[in-house]
């Protein structure tokens, strides 16, 4: 994990290399084997890996509880600068996948569908291979259902939904995915126009929701199914929620929008709000 980050991956390098001289060279002082040596050796490696690699998930840790705070601008320039700085395969799409994740809660849907279509995933039959798979079709479904790709969105979640199934896909990620899945649904519902049942749907989305940005984004959801019902006052506590705690995501630059009275289009996400679909700035105030 720690491979992620550029400086710690040094550290956890120099540390295992100047902390294993110094403790060969201990070792052998005090008139100890070779064999001793590299065994203790061995013990630093390991006790530098374990300490770098919690360095390492506190940092993803506070990075994730940017985008759950809503915190959209900052969330994707950590990623812009962690991109470059991938030291495995697997590491590079960890971080172009949470930087696409954030890009499309930003409102910049084309440049996330650009960078996920580019990602090669090789066909292995692995349990994190098959992961990487299904989040980076989930991450698609999700900027193909704003942009109104509704057919490459269903193809996209099928994908996720059939690797939830293979024996290679087991716990923790299944149900995590099963949930995503289940979500994408009642997305691809609305997307479809098929609001029925959909509140008490997303009223249970919102009840299992433990982020802001889930919260958002329910509300939001909410919004648009109150609109559709001719629900006034509904509508207006959504979007006032979103308005309130949507940050600089999207959603609230959406939700600010619709409460002044202006026309939110269909697919609002993928053309808004800025002409370069970036929605750096007019998100941001």
């Amino acid at each position: 994990m720690f491979r992620l980050f550029f400086d710690f991956f040094t550290g956890f390098l120099a540390s295992a290399v100047f902390g294993g001289i110094v403790i060969t060279s201990w070792i052998l002082t005090i008139g100890r084997g070779f064999g001793d040596a590299m065994l203790a050796v061995l013990a630093w490696i390991i006790f530098s890996m374990y300490l770098f690699g919690r360095f390492a998930r506190r940092r993803l840790i506070k990075l994730g509880n940017l985008l759950e705070e809503c915190k959209i601008d900052e969330y994707v320039e950590a990623y812009d600068k962690l991109e470059r700085r991938g030291f495995s395969r697997e590491g590079r799409h960890i971080i172009r996948m949470n930087r696409d994740r954030g890009l499309i809660n930003f409102g910049a849907v084309e440049e996330a569908l650009e960078d996920l279509e580019d990602i090669y995933i090789p066909e292995k039959h692995n349990s994190k291979d098959m992961h990487q798979l299904a989040l980076v079709n989930i991450l698609l479904f999700n900027g193909y259902v704003e942009k109104g790709a509704l057919e490459k969105a269903e193809n996209a979640l099928s994908v996720s939904k059939y690797l939830t199934k293979d024996k290679v896909y087991r716990e923790p990620y299944v149900s995590h995915m099963i949930e995503l899945c289940k979500r994408a649904d009642a997305r691809l519902a609305l997307a479809k126009g098929e609001f029925d049942g959909m509140e008490e749907v997303y009223t249970d989305i919102l009840s299992r929701s433990y982020t802001k940005m889930d919260k958002v984004m329910a509300h939001y959801r909410l919004a648009e199914i109150a609109e559709y019902y001719e629900n006034d006052e509904d509508r207006q506590d959504h979007l006032e929620y979103v308005s309130k705690n949507g940050g600089t995501s999207i959603y609230k630059w959406l939700a600010d929008r619709a409460l002044d009275g202006e026309y939110v289009e269909d697919q609002a996400i993928y053309y808004g709000p800025d002409d370069d679909n970036t929605g750096v700035d007019k998100a941001a105030n």
